[in-house]
This record gives structure tokens, sequence and C-alpha cells, in this order.
């Protein structure tokens, strides 16, 4: 959940985000009627509160992303991917992030998002030819 929230932040703030995640399933913990996965009920707890701490703020286009590369992975290539996961606005990101990243299903990632299926498939379909394109200009 950390990971997805600092990519879906692009870094800004995903810390204080994850807190508050927990924190607020923590006070919910009865609300959670076991269909689906836990840690996809935290997902969509944490997509609810990306959204709220974005309320009345526009989406900033980002500059650069720093390095950090992952243990096990081409630094280039995670940053090249880093860089155009953060200029797609966010909700393509967090569709992008949980079906292509995380694995989950469009049906999945819909309810996680709180989402129709429908339009969660288009945004996974603008995310992967944004990502696909910004990535064939980077090559």
């Amino acid at each position: 959940m950390r990971g997805f929230l600092a990519r879906l932040t692009r870094g800004d703030g995903a810390d204080d985000l994850a807190q508050e995640t927990f924190l607020k399933a923590w006070r919910s913990a009865g609300a959670w009627r076991g269909d689906g996965s836990y840690e996809g009920w935290l997902l969509r707890i944490a997509w609810r509160t990306f959204l709220s701490s974005r309320r009345g703020r526009r989406e900033e286009p980002v500059a650069e992303i720093e390095d950090r590369p992952a243990p096990g992975h081409a630094p280039e290539a995670r940053l090249d991917v880093e860089r155009a996961l953060g200029r797609l606005p966010a909700r393509e990101r967090a569709a992008a992030l949980l079906c292509f990243g995380e694995g989950y299903s469009h049906a999945e990632a819909a309810a996680i998002m709180a989402l129709p299926l429908g339009t969660v498939k288009s945004l996974a379909a603008r995310a992967k030819a944004a990502l696909g394109q910004a990535l064939e200009e980077h090559r």
C-alpha cells in the first residue's frame, strides 16, 4: 500500500497518507465484510484518502523523478517507467498501478477505485497507450 501511494502521489506526502489510511482502517475495522481481499480493502481506503487530500488542488505536472533504482531492476528502465507514470493523470496512474503493477483484475481495480468497470478499463487502456508512447519516445 505504501508503494502504491508513493507512486500515486509521486512521493509527495505518501508516508502521511499511508499513516492516515492505517488509522482509518483501524477505526473502521468492523466495516470490513470479508468480501474480497483485505489488501484490496486497504487500497480502497488509500485511494479515497488520496482523493480527499487532493480535493480543491490542481495536479501539478511532474518535472523530474529523483533517481531511486530498485534492487534487481535496471536503474535506467525503472526510472523511465517512473517518469512515464508520473506524467499520467491520477486516475490513469492509479488504474495502471493496480492493474499492471499490483496485478489486480479490472473488476478488482474498479471495486478499489469505486468506479464502473468500463471506466477502469478505459483508464487502464489510456494509461497503457500513454506509457508505451512515453517509453518509445524516450528510447
